[in-house]
């Protein structure tokens, strides 16, 4: 391990590089600021790092193949430095565990979603035992997030705020509560607190982060709602703008939707993903919502805030989808303004889509 001077410091070089959602990037400064306690430093290229980390997200099949090209071009640094550590963390790490360090050889650590905490004492082990560490237990409680350091600003104006984990949905095509783990928020008290220290280093936006914000505290006894939070954030004096991300709708309460009309730093602009427009491919989907709920929700929230601004996501192909449900509703007509084509396969089996754009 190669040791550095710098303003009268020794210090080791960090390479962290982040895959995927908001969430990971929040996780990657809380990893980046564990690390620097233990005198790592960060840069911009591996070459000279001491220590590597990836961050990484399972839900994109391409950010997943990422990550193994990744490690595959770092085993030349490991032969050049044996002392060199490479770690991999996020959601693939949680999905893989062990199977990483049986498949990548110059692997050092492997660590879940829930063990972020964990790493700084992981690096320290391994860095006197040399011997392979692998967390990727579950830790449901609330607790872990204590250990996270409060963040600098670095003279930032918009920061994201980690308000909760996990999802409890379970959605047939999504394997966030597999990797994420069950539904925890954190105390409003430590979060509120948090928003006021990144005010006072000049924050001026923030965007609250959960898989599914909507249930905030819904599963904390004692625990105030999301909309509760949005009005003690939105009091902090200082603070401009208030965003959130991302909301299910089944979860899409009267209470929150009335926030876009009394609360004014609240920016009136919302992630509400459909998936779908049929109600078949909906319940196969396992939403819990149908098409009439989603639109009398939306309708709800221009009711009280006319000017709000709405962006979605919508799964094209679903097993099982049929050239129907493609058109029913909306969802085909949204999908034909963007060039997108229903193509049936060769066999006439199953339907398969395409589109034009880049």
């Amino acid at each position: 391990m190669c040791s550095r001077t710098y303003k009268n410091r020794t210090y080791k070089n960090l390479y962290l590089e982040t895959f995927g959602c908001q969430m990971n990037v929040v996780d990657s400064e809380w990893i980046a600021s564990l690390l620097a306690d233990i005198g790592y430093h960060q840069i911009d290229t591996p070459e000279n790092a001491d220590l590597i980390i990836l961050n990484t997200c399972s839900v994109r099949d391409k950010a997943q193949r990422k990550v193994y090209g990744h490690l595959g071009s770092f085993k030349p640094l490991k032969d050049k430095n044996p002392e060199l550590i490479i770690a991999v963390g996020g959601c693939v790490a949680q999905q893989e565990r062990e199977r990483l360090l049986d498949e990548v050889t110059c692997l050092d650590i492997v660590f879940g979603t829930h063990n972020v905490h964990k790493l700084a004492e992981m690096v320290r082990d391994v860095e006197t035992s040399r011997h392979k560490r692998c967390e990727t237990a579950f830790n449901h409680s609330s607790a872990r997030f204590d250990e996270f350091p409060v963040r600098s600003s670095a003279n930032a104006v918009s920061k994201f705020v980690t308000i909760m984990q996990g999802c409890d949905n379970f959605c047939t095509y999504c394997i966030v509560p597999y990797v994420r783990g069950r539904e925890v928020s954190r105390s409003s008290d430590e979060i509120v607190t948090e928003v006021q220290a990144l005010v006072e280093q000049g924050v001026r936006e923030v965007t609250l982060l959960g898989q599914n914000v909507n249930s905030y505290g819904l599963t904390s006894p004692g625990e105030i709602s999301f909309a509760q939070l949005l009005h003690a954030v939105h009091a902090l004096e200082g603070l401009e703008r208030i965003r959130f991300t991302s909301s299910h709708p089944k979860d899409l309460s009267p209470e929150l939707i009335e926030c876009f009309a009394t609360l004014p730093k609240l920016c009136p602009q919302m992630h509400l993903a459909l998936q779908s427009g049929s109600e078949r491919v909906l319940q196969a989907m396992e939403r819990g919502y149908t098409r009439a709920e989603y639109l009398h929700r939306v309708e709800e929230l221009r009711r009280c805030c006319p000017q709000i601004r709405l962006s979605t996501d919508i799964i094209v192909g679903f097993p099982g989808e049929t050239r129907a449900d493609f058109a029913d509703a909306a969802v085909g007509e949204f999908l034909r303004r963007h060039k997108v084509e229903y193509i049936p396969t060769q066999e006439g089996r199953s339907e398969n889509y395409a589109t034009d754009e880049r």
